[in-house]
């Protein structure tokens, strides 16, 4: 998307331009320090976006409350680290507050996405355009067929040439997260390491890494390298006592995970202590006006 920039080192006469483009919807996208962005009276901004968390509750009051103005709605999105957690949580106490924490987006969420944008540019496209195609479309078609044909299309108009999973957890490269649901609360994650292992057998425990409790502690999540996802499924039946699924998106978890029997976070065949977002997660929350 068209984007501009505001900062300090910006001529006024610069500034005042840039400001007025934005309000006038010229670009869409407006990338300001947070020096910068104090004092910014801009009406309709429906997403706020912070690269990391304030130090003090009115900075993030400030920020945030760029959205949902004059009986508006809008989202602002917080990227964090796993030892930046704690400013969000004074925000949250001192604000009266409730983020809900969410994971980076899935490799699906991004072809639902980029798919409905390749849609919209597909249905931009005027008739007269489209008729000197047809032959090499329809040659396509009848080698490929139609749907793969399109699809191949969409994948190309989307620029997704290599789609690539990452963890809901830490946003690690080739990796997939699954949940694990116990139909009783767990007070140790020796048994959902117990349950796997029933059905997956002792080597899951060299696939199985970054194992949290969900929240209430009736289940666990955990990644796996996206090759093994597969044998995994194919291994797995579900019982009364233990469902597992690819999660869609970030479970709420426990805000402290023990560290009793397996509980320490695993990552191939070495440990890094307790379970924890290693890169940037979301702290997502709607603000009214």
């Amino acid at each position: 998307q068209d984007a501009q920039s505001l900062h300090g080192d910006i001529p006024q006469k610069q500034r005042e331009i840039t400001l007025k483009g934005f309000r006038d919807g010229v670009f869409e996208v407006l990338i300001a320090t947070n020096v910068a962005a104090r004092g910014l009276d801009i009406p309709e901004v429906d997403l706020v976006i912070q690269c990391s968390p304030p130090k003090d509750v009115d900075s993030y009051i400030h920020r945030s409350g760029r959205t949902g103005r004059a009986g508006r709605t809008g989202i602002c999105i917080c990227l964090f680290q796993r030892r930046e957690e704690d400013l969000l949580k004074q925000v949250e106490h001192k604000a009266g507050i409730t983020f809900k924490r969410v994971g980076v987006p899935s490799a699906t969420d991004v072809i639902e996405a980029s798919s409905n944008d390749a849609k919209k540019l597909l249905e931009a496209i005027p008739p007269s355009a489209v008729d000197y195609f047809r032959k090499s479309a329809q040659e396509i078609i009848d080698e490929k067929g139609a749907v793969a044909a399109l699809a191949a299309a969409l994948a190309h108009i989307s620029g997704a040439s290599y789609i690539q999973q990452r963890s809901l957890l830490n946003s690690t490269a080739g990796f997939v997260t699954m949940v694990l649901k116990c139909s009783i609360a767990m007070h140790t994650m020796s048994y959902a390491w117990r349950g796997l292992k029933e059905q997956l057998g002792e080597e899951v425990d060299s696939k199985v890494s970054s194992m949290r409790f969900l929240k209430g502690k009736m289940g666990v999540c955990f990644d796996v390298p996206v090759g093994e996802l597969s044998n995994i499924q194919e291994q797995w039946r579900d019982t009364r006592r233990w469902q597992l699924s690819v999660a869609k998106e970030l479970p709420e978890l426990e805000e402290y995970p023990q560290e009793a029997g397996r509980g320490f976070s695993r990552f191939g065949n070495g440990r890094q202590g307790v379970g924890g977002f290693k890169r940037n997660n979301w702290f997502k929350n709607g603000n009214r006006g």
